[in-house]
């Protein structure tokens, strides 16, 4: 009986240990298929988000940073782009998926649904759905 119990016991932590590196597998910085745009995926209080880390065209036609111009918040729109969180509130399932986030695309303005799956440790599928539109794309992991 008492091996019984320090065997469970042992899996039920390594299943924790386990699990919770599946949560932050995300975590990192990841480029779209064009090369042109790098966000990191951290972890934060509420779920996972995502930032811009890098754009390949980052400043204007005058080498200024390119800014938030058609947030739906006035107060927003001097932000520059680089450093802007736009993936938020994602929720880690268990099953290779982040759901129930939302994603700004900052060229549209807009906010929509997301959810991100993990393909394989190197590339992920990020899922935006607004009304009946959806878009998906692949993302690979920077080395």
């Amino acid at each position: 009986m008492k091996r019984f119990i320090i065997a469970t016991v042992a899996i039920y932590f390594s299943a924790i240990i386990f699990a919770q590196t599946n949560v932050d597998a995300i975590n990192g910085i990841w480029q779209n298929d064009k090369k042109n745009i790098k966000i990191e995926f951290f972890k934060t209080t509420i779920g996972h988000s995502a930032k811009i880390t890098w754009m390949e065209q980052a400043n204007d036609e005058n080498g200024k940073p390119k800014l938030d111009t058609k947030n739906p918040n006035p107060a927003l729109r001097k932000n520059p782009l680089v450093g802007t969180v736009i993936i938020y509130n994602l929720k880690y399932d268990r099953k290779k998926t982040y759901s129930s986030g939302k994603i700004y695309a900052p060229k549209r303005g807009i906010t929509a649904n997301c959810m991100v799956t993990m393909i394989s440790n190197n590339e992920i599928s990020i899922s935006a759905k607004k009304g009946i539109f959806s878009e998906t794309k692949n993302w690979t992991r920077c080395k």
